[in-house]
């Protein structure tokens, strides 16, 4: 497994940080108020669709949201008096980060810029993989009998590559 990179406490649950993953955990006393108990949410930063963030100030909650493809988007928000909406409590991949917390708004950033970094990096390397067709031993076998009647290889070779794809 890889190395936890940090955590950091939010309102409704703990978001822990890895080098492959983000794993968002219930088990704060308002976590379980508002999600229930459940088990612990693991989104591996390839599969994350977007990150949205919202910075918590002096008197403002925030909040950190993990878009995964193919699940239903809840809205986050906080509203004008910097209150949580009841939508983002129940968001099962939002944490809200608390505004009266002196340390929460450098910390929440400073897990959002390395949860971006790695989410760009799983993307940019997902590009890479090179996938090879499959050929049957009767397509190889086409193929080299194409190559024969273009004379590009000899009646020898074809006979000794017949010979290794049919096993004789």
């Amino acid at each position: 497994m890889a190395n936890e990179l940090m955590s950091l406490k939010a309102t409704n649950g703990i978001l822990n940080v890895f080098e492959d993953r983000v794993e968002i955990s219930r088990k704060t006393g308002f976590g379980v108020l508002s999600q229930g108990i459940k088990g612990d949410r693991i989104l591996f930063y390839k599969d994350l669709s977007s990150v949205e963030f919202k910075k918590p100030s002096v008197l403002a909650n925030g909040y950190i949201k993990f878009i995964v493809t193919g699940t239903s988007d809840t809205n986050a928000s906080v509203n004008l008096l910097g209150m949580t909406t009841t939508n983002s409590l129940k968001d099962p991949n939002t944490l809200i980060l608390r505004a009266f917390n002196k340390q929460t708004p450098a910390e929440s950033e400073k897990a959002y810029n390395i949860i971006l970094k790695k989410v760009k990096e799983a993307k940019a390397n997902s590009g890479n993989t090179v996938i090879q067709p499959v050929m049957s031993n009767a397509d190889e076998l086409s193929k080299y009998k194409n190559l024969l009647d273009q004379g590009v290889i000899t009646q020898e070779e074809f006979d000794a590559k017949k010979k290794q794809l049919l096993a004789l």
